[in-house]
């Protein structure tokens, strides 16, 4: 069993090696986009989210969501939502969290994710905040420390719509 975990933490130590790399320009000056290494990194943070949700106090505030439905068809349709969606994630989510390995590893492969994924789904930036994620961040600090939790803790909704958003790049 021991093995195994190795095995799968280096495999997705090599996986995020060459998602970062792609994601630097080529020779050319263009940046590429690979669907399916951004599609394996993205099934390997799913698996990574179980063991990074343990690693914080459980979420017991079960009548608030962060991530609603509606949010949903936004972040498949709107790049600015998705954007200041996966932004946020990265600078109010994550940036409060003590970095342990797992949590270093997560962070890392999340933050090359939202990058490739600028990559392959580009577009263009918005100064102004959308009111999905202007509410969202606004339930998000109503919960303070308990808020970090709960966005963790709905990592498990929000990778599938990353995977769903992946399937629609050509």
């Amino acid at each position: 069993m021991k093995v195994y975990s190795i095995f799968r933490s280096v495999h997705f130590l090599v996986l995020l090696c060459l998602f970062t790399v792609e994601g630097k320009k080529s020779p050319t000056g263009k940046h590429t986009c690979r669907k399916g290494l951004l599609s394996q990194v993205t099934e390997n943070l799913y698996i990574k989210a179980t063991s990074f949700k343990s690693s914080v106090p459980k979420d017991l505030i079960k009548n608030t969501r962060l991530l609603k439905k509606t949010t949903k068809m936004l972040f498949m349709t709107n790049c600015n939502v998705r954007d200041q969606l996966l932004s946020f994630y990265v600078k109010n989510v994550f940036s409060h969290l003590g970095v342990g390995s797992d949590k270093l590893y997560f962070i890392s492969a999340f933050q090359v994710l939202k990058a490739n994924m600028n990559v392959c789904l580009p577009c263009a930036p918005s100064t102004r905040i959308t009111s999905a994620v202007k509410k969202l961040k606004r339930t998000f600090l109503k919960l303070g420390e308990k808020g970090i939790y709960k966005a963790i803790h709905e990592l498990d909704i929000l990778l599938p719509w990353i995977q769903a958003c992946i399937q629609t790049i050509v």
